[in-house]
């Protein structure tokens, strides 16, 4: 089972800003949200977290350039 971002559905307004940045066919649509689906395409790179303005999308085990010091 591969590693996949995780969603807080709560958050996700549907803007699709994640969509268009999976490069891995990890999100796809879902009743005017989106939903991460589990598949071995997925490389975990963590782009979708980052392009998200909600912060519904979470790559735990990431580590951001921007984060280091």
């Amino acid at each position: 089972m591969p590693v996949m971002p995780e969603l807080d559905i709560e958050l996700c307004d549907g803007c699709g800003l994640c969509l268009a940045a999976c490069h891995g066919d990890g999100i796809v649509p879902a009743a005017g949200k989106v939903n991460i689906v589990e598949t071995e395409s997925c490389d975990f790179c963590g782009v979708c977290e980052w392009v998200c303005p909600r912060g519904a999308i979470s790559c735990k085990y990431v580590i951001h350039p921007e984060d280091q010091a």
